[in-house]
């Protein structure tokens, strides 16, 4: 019965998983049906309640069936269908996209507004009355967590009868449902509560709701036998102060004896929509029966497609919901999301526009309108919708966040932080304000906080791949690059045409020298935006350190086609020319570069290394005093400038300069080879010796530096050791032309002339100047005829 689904799997290639959330005893996939074009979630147990024996799966199967017989209520979430996947039975209820009630517990947008508590309560009679009324005896398990919330605002009842499925044998009956929530007949009797018991549970729901907690506590703070205590025997608390009209209900849903609480439902309703009539002054929501899919119910249909990234048929399900009601406010409104999450900008104001016509009083409505508002440019206009949003519902979360987006693009950094702290105090479980805090909290220089901020997101909604993503540049930032990557493998998990993941991706695999798979990531990002100049010149300069110069130079002419003023791929350029020997065109990329950006370290590096391969030594010297004057950590000018001096004869001034570079980076393996070459010079060999072989040390395959390392045992004398050596070389790269040279001198040196005359026949092959003058001097002494 064992089943293993992840995300992205099609169970019975069918229902693709979108998400999965595990519970105690339970399990929820999230999926959408590729048959029926809708979104599910199909619930079922964990295979160790299965496995206590068969009779766990035929209970789950007969709850599931009455369930499904509920019908449609809006107050009610629909159960559709049961079915047995691999041996196991799963229950495929309506995807409510909204979270459950537990989100809303202890927050202001709860706490602090009493309306809303009682159009929570209210929607909570009317499943509970529709659902008893067709044949469900009980739920037997009520607590916020069994209640979900649209993303309208409409309650809906979930998991009735589940409970009695795993119902422990405890006390004659059995023992089952939450702790926190159960009546004193419940805790004794499990089979006989019936609605009265679950009135109890709406009652201690309801404090919790107000107050933030259960009446009579909770776990882990308190024992399971203190909260059986409890419940059975402590008073009822009551409210105090602007809660007192509540005390009433709330002492008849609490009673101790079930026979002196509310005898329904019905009659918790009417006492309900008294109190909500006289405080808001308008009539108390109405429930809406049908069969069929009302505006209503299209309109939550399409809400939770939405979720799954299906926009163009949540669209479709707005437009049936407004084929039934034209004057349908909240439908117009959210197709105006789906429209604005398309980049159809216009035609999402229209939508925004028609739904504040119907009701000028919509909060979400002015706050969508603004979010396109700041994506079209007019920054003011979308301030002044978010405010008036706020001016209507002060406690909405989203307008502060919204708000707090549009303050970050002109600058206001304060105020834009206070923003996204109100919609956090507001609803601390709001996932896009804790990103978006984040964000702002990195500005700030805070690193440790903001990966605070990116854990609290993913906590909440851990399929956020603009999330991950963020927290692998501030991993990288920080240099715990493994986890970086595992962030943005997170990232494209749940996000696959995630072109930024991909490429930041890439630079990572770059940094663990992984360059392979790094350009495999390139290619992913490229493939799903070809346009993106910055990760066309990654991917050349990843091509260059592969020495895979031609291909390099192509990455970087692909840069500069989309960004002509793109100075990092004109440097970047400039670099690849010089190593293809084209130094007077890297000269001018360049310059080119420099033109652009003056500032450019990387560009003035570049340039000095072209000019003193030139042998323009003291101009490379000046081009290298730039960039460190722009960058004085920048190792690699230092490093190359050690290398001008050297070979401008001023041995110890390169010394200092590379001994700079060491000390920013002490793994650098060309300052040590650079290094060494300037102690040769100097007849410090023992010294020149420990430099290249500290070079091999951290790469063994650096041709020039076994060639180095070669030259300075030969001066030393040690002929065989220096023969290895260039032997590594050309083991390494068969076309290394000094490397042949050198090696023919050292076999000469030894008269071993017939080998030394084939190396230096090889050295000419490939292009050595110095070749020829060498051939003729080995056949001289092989042959004896000149002096």
């Amino acid at each position: 019965m064992a089943t293993n689904w992840q995300i992205g799997d099609h169970m019975q290639n069918r229902w693709q998983i979108y998400d999965i959330k595990p519970g105690g005893m339970g399990i929820v996939y999230i999926v959408y049906d590729h048959k029926n074009h809708d979104a599910y979630a199909a619930k079922t147990f964990q295979d160790e309640i299965f496995a206590r024996g068969p009779v766990i799966a035929d209970r789950f199967t007969q709850e599931a069936v009455a369930w499904v017989n509920l019908d449609i209520h809006q107050n009610v979430t629909q159960a559709r269908f049961v079915e047995t996947i691999q041996g196991k039975p799963y229950l495929f209820l309506e995807y409510v996209s909204g979270g459950d009630l537990s989100g809303w517990i202890g927050t202001p947008r709860l706490t602090e507004d009493l309306p809303q508590v009682l159009r929570f309560a209210i929607h909570f009679c009317d499943g509970m009355i529709h659902a008893l009324s067709k044949s469900i005896t009980a739920h037997r398990d009520v607590k916020p967590q069994n209640c979900l919330i649209t993303e309208d605002g409409t309650l809906k009842v979930t998991d009735f009868g589940l409970a009695r499925v795993t119902a422990t044998q405890e006390g004659k009956g059995g023992r089952g449902g939450t702790y926190e929530y159960m009546p004193p007949e419940q805790w004794d009797n499990f089979q006989q509560a019936g609605e009265r018991a679950d009135i109890y549970s709406f009652g201690a729901m309801m404090y919790e709701m107000l107050m933030g907690c259960p009446p009579f506590g909770r776990r882990p703070k308190l024992s399971v036998a203190e909260l059986e205590r409890r419940h059975k025997q402590e008073s009822s608390p009551t409210f105090k102060s602007h809660l007192s009209t509540l005390n009433p209900i709330l002492q008849a849903c609490l009673q101790k004896d079930p026979a002196c609480r509310f005898a329904s439902f019905e009659e918790v309703r009417k006492h309900l929509v008294v109190i909500y009539e006289g405080l808001t002054g308008v009539p108390a929501p109405q429930a809406v029966v049908g069969k069929e899919l009302d505006g209503i119910g299209w309109n939550n249909k399409g809400t939770n497609i939405s979720r799954l990234e299906r926009p163009e048929e949540a669209i479709a399900c707005y437009d049936r919901a407004l084929e039934i009601n034209p004057h349908y406010a909240v439908a117009w409104s959210n197709k105006g999301v789906m429209l604005t999450n398309l980049e159809r900008l216009e035609e999402a104001l229209t939508c925004y526009d028609r739904s504040l016509e119907i009701n000028p009083r919509d909060a979400a409505a002015w706050s969508n309108k603004g979010v396109v508002l700041r994506k079209s440019g007019q920054m003011d206009e979308a301030i002044a919708c978010y405010d008036r949003a706020l001016e209507i519902n002060p406690l909405y979360a989203e307008a502060w966040c919204n708000k707090g987006v549009v303050l970050h693009e002109l600058g206001q950094i304060e105020e834009e932080f206070a923003c996204y702290d109100r919609s956090l105090d507001i609803n601390p479980r709001y996932a896009e304000a804790w990103g978006n805090k984040a964000v702002i909290v990195r500005a700030l220089g805070r690193p440790e906080d903001e990966l605070s901020c990116y854990d609290r997101s993913l906590e909440l909604n851990p399929r956020d791949a603009a999330v991950w993503s963020n927290k692998g540049d501030a991993l990288y930032t920080l240099g715990r690059t493994e986890e970086a990557l595992a962030c943005y493998d997170r990232a494209v998990q749940f996000n696959s045409p995630y072109a930024r993941a991909w490429s930041n991706k890439a630079v990572v695999l770059v940094a663990l020298g992984r360059t392979e798979e790094a350009l495999a990531c390139y290619d992913h990002s490229l493939e799903i935006d070809p346009h993106h100049a910055e990760v066309w010149s990654n991917k050349g300069s990843t091509l260059g350190e592969l020495d895979r110069l031609e291909e390099s130079l192509v990455c970087y002419e692909q840069a500069l086609k989309i960004d002509p003023r793109y100075a990092e791929a004109w440097s970047n350029k400039g670099n690849t020319l010089r190593e293809l020997g084209k130094l007077d065109e890297s000269i001018v990329c360049c310059d080119y570069a420099i033109s652009l950006n003056p500032c450019l370290a990387e560009a003035w590096t570049n340039k000095g290394t072209a000019l003193d391969a030139l042998g323009q030594h003291e101009e490379a010297v000046e081009c290298y005093d730039q960039a460190i004057r722009l960058d004085d950590r920048d190792e690699v000018a230092w490093s190359n400038k050690g290398a001008a001096l050297d070979r401008l004869g001023r041995h110890e001034e390169a010394i200092g300069c590379v001994d700079r570079a060491l000390s920013l980076n002490p793994c650098y393996k060309g300052a040590w080879s650079n290094k060494g070459i300037a102690l040769g010079r100097l007849g410090r060999h023992e010294e020149a010796i420990l430099c290249h072989v500290k070079a091999l040390e951290i790469d063994p395959h650096d041709v020039a530096a076994w060639a180095n390392k070669g030259n300075t045992l030969g001066r030393l004398g040690q002929t065989e050791e220096a023969i290895d050596c260039y032997d590594r070389a050309l083991l390494l790269n068969p076309r290394f032309e000094g490397a042949w040279f050198n090696k023919g001198i050292a076999l000469g040196n030894s008269g071993r002339f017939c080998e030394a005359l084939e190396c230096f026949q090889e050295a000419q092959r490939l292009g050595h100047p110095q070749a020829a003058q060498y051939i003729a001097r080995c056949r001289q002494k092989l042959g004896g005829s000149l002096p």
